[in-house]
């Protein structure tokens, strides 16, 4: 040990920094072909994916990590004193950190995300404050650092902020093994034969290719006046329950128009909102 000692300090600098990174590569190098790779062998070996990511960001701030040590180390091998360095580097990072406030709160909110797996890889999810034009529904593509990829069901992919999407109400219908259930709301008019119109809902309804077998079921609601308006007609609502929560817009479209078909060829009558307009004593009805 000591005769390493006596070489060590004869070295010059240069050979002294040579050596450093030497040593510092085949240490790195021994260290991602040993550890890193038997950490993702046992990350593989498991159902879920959160030690998947986590092993991914083991791997990518280990280099940071390793860049920062061998700098360290090469400064003082060579003299420079690095106490006003890291204290000019803390102003730094302190102004960068103001500057990226964004970035840093992205990253942060996706190890949360992938932390906590409100979502994971392959989920189908509804988001329900950021949907915008495009709407809140698809399927998880992937979860970055800073942004989380959804391809929603129009097939376009959308890159949400992290920050954002922790913020949002995220309803996952991939955790959800049971049935899910669907529900189509219309009115029909006072003198309609409510009876009848439940019958022929409910069975039109049923006979619909994708809702399972004995789940619909047709129910009269009350009459919603929170907003200081009576409804211009009865509150009819249908509930039915579905396997496939991807199929939903499109089963719900076939009974939507199996109800409609079936009143109009009963004859029951939908109401329709009526919106009395005053103009030189002349009444206007306009349909919505």
């Amino acid at each position: 040990m000591e005769t390493l000692t006596e070489i060590w300090d004869q070295l010059n600098n240069i050979y002294k920094s040579i050596s450093i990174l030497i040593i510092a590569v085949a240490g790195y190098s021994l260290c991602r072909s040993l550890i890193i790779k038997k950490l993702q062998s046992l990350a593989a070996s498991t159902a879920n994916d959160l030690d998947d990511r986590l092993v991914y960001f083991v791997k990518q701030f280990l280099g940071v990590f390793a860049f920062f040590c061998i700098a360290t180390i090469l400064l003082k091998i060579n003299g420079i004193k690095i106490s006003p360095l890291l204290a000019g580097a803390g102003i730094v990072g302190v102004s960068l950190g103001f500057a990226a406030k964004e970035t840093i709160a992205d990253i942060l909110a996706g190890i949360f995300l992938i932390a906590d797996q409100p979502i994971r890889i392959g989920d189908r999810i509804k988001i329900e404050k950021i949907g915008s034009h495009w709407g809140g529904w698809g399927d998880v593509v992937d979860i970055g650092l800073r942004r989380t990829r959804i391809k929603n069901t129009d097939g376009v992919y959308i890159n949400y902020p992290n920050a954002l999407l922790a913020n949002s109400v995220i309803t996952n219908f991939s955790y959800q093994k049971s049935p899910v259930r669907v529900r189509i709301r219309f009115q029909v008019d006072y003198d309609a034969d409510l009876n009848q119109t439940k019958k022929i809902t409910t069975d039109a309804v049923a006979s619909c290719h994708g809702v399972l077998p004995d789940t619909a079921q047709t129910i009269i609601r009350s009459l919603d006046d929170s907003q200081g308006n009576m409804l211009t007609g009865i509150l009819v609502e249908t509930r039915y329950r579905i396997k496939d929560v991807r199929k939903r817009t499109i089963i719900r479209s076939e009974v939507l128009q199996k109800v409609l078909e079936k009143l109009r060829t009963h004859n029951i009558p939908v109401a329709t909102p009526k919106m009395r307009l005053e103009n030189e004593r002349h009444w206007v009805e306009t349909y919505k």
